[in-house]
């Protein structure tokens, strides 16, 4: 049973629910003595059904020690962890804001996705430079706060720090399917890996960011596997010919398949984005270019504009919320395949609700986005 707002665990009282994990709950939580809101990670005694408790366990105690170690502006704080009757409490800066994954939809501007890339690399340049290899960067564990500040997340199955570097195997069958669409070929092939295959991953999202696709899809997780190991994407500046050709190139050499042939370092990325000339691109120019979504597709326009609905990004986003309740991280994916693919939000909202299992959840998501499509006037 989740905990409810007014509950105390040790020093700390629950205020609200933040999220809900494979590994647990997150709460937004008020420690009683300094007033400070801070986040708490609890990992429940029990699973999920067909997880191993100890495989769970090893992860949960992994982010702590390795987040122990970390101490940088783009990494979200530690502040303690603790037993609480039975379970593991981690206690963490409750950053404000939303994941990237949750913006993606809206679209966003060259200069916001190179901002934001740029914090995730400074991010992991700190991290590799003390071991740790964090393993699941994607949208979901890239928080953005209001004032565009990048926090990173979850480093549960980060290799490296404090429990050594050798340690290969916690790639679970959950959090390969989680973050397929981002995971390095090596990691996919079970091969070593290294920082590079955190390059990769940032490859992934940046190109998602300018883009507005994913550089590898598929109907199936097979595919998309299949993809990452054998088919090149095609080149951002075909997909937007605004985008810069050495824009382009560098979100390229971050995708090789071999890790020999990407960014060696996080630094040398970051450098290659400098050289790019895009810091000091002036307002209006290049950098001012939005990615959005239509109803045929993904379109750039100049300037940075509203996009051409805004009830119908709102109405977007909202979907996809309320689907990534019942679905996961994959939900933008889906959203964005299926806004191509059909005519209209209803149609959209019937499509998506078949990625569902669950019949009863099913109901509920369909539900949800009639109430909100109804009352903005779309349904």
């Amino acid at each position: 049973m989740a905990w409810t707002p007014g509950t105390r665990v040790g020093d700390y009282e629950i205020v609200g629910t933040l999220g809900y994990g494979g590994m647990g709950e997150v709460y937004r939580v008020r420690h009683t003595i300094s007033d400070r809101i801070e986040a708490m990670k609890l990992l429940r005694a029990g699973p999920p059904s067909g997880t191993r408790l100890q495989e769970v366990m090893d992860r949960f105690v992994r982010e702590i020690r390795v987040l122990a170690t970390l101490q940088h502006p783009n990494i979200a704080t530690l502040h303690t962890a603790f037993r609480h009757d039975q379970e593991l409490v981690m206690i963490m800066e409750c950053v404000e804001g939303e994941d990237l994954g949750r913006r993606l939809p809206a679209g966003l501007t060259l200069q916001s996705s190179l901002h934001y890339t740029r914090q995730v690399l400074e991010a992991l340049r700190y991290a590799h430079g003390r071991g740790i290899v964090h393993r699941d960067i994607k949208p979901s564990n890239i928080m953005i706060t209001p004032q565009g500040e990048v926090k990173l997340l979850d480093f549960g199955l980060a290799l490296g720090g404090p429990l050594g570097g050798s340690d290969q195997r916690l790639t679970t069958t959950g959090a390969l399917v989680g973050s397929m669409h981002y995971i390095a070929p090596e990691q996919i092939a079970g091969e070593p890996h290294d920082a590079r295959s955190d390059i990769y991953a940032v490859g992934v999202t940046l190109y998602e960011m300018i883009t507005g696709r994913l550089p590898f899809e598929g109907t199936t997780h097979l595919q998309v596997i299949a993809a990452h190991l054998q088919h090149a994407p095609a080149p951002p500046s075909q997909i937007n010919a605004k985008i810069p050709g050495a824009l382009s190139d560098t979100t390229m050499r971050a995708l090789a398949k071999s890790p020999r042939d990407r960014w060696q370092t996080a630094e040398a990325f970051l450098a290659a984005l400098d050289e790019d000339g895009l810091r000091s691109t002036p307002a209006g120019d290049v950098s001012q270019v939005r990615v959005t979504q239509s109803g045929t597709g993904y379109v750039a326009t100049p300037g940075s504009p509203q996009p051409t609905s805004s009830h119908r990004t709102e109405s977007l986003n909202e979907i996809t919320r309320q689907l990534a309740e019942h679905v996961g991280p994959i939900a933008g994916v889906l959203v964005r395949r299926a806004s191509s693919s059909t005519t209209n939000l209803r149609e959209m909202c019937d499509a998506l609700a078949e990625e569902i299992t669950s019949p009863a959840a099913r109901q509920k998501f369909l539900a949800a986005v009639g109430s909100h499509l109804r009352i903005s006037g779309q349904y």
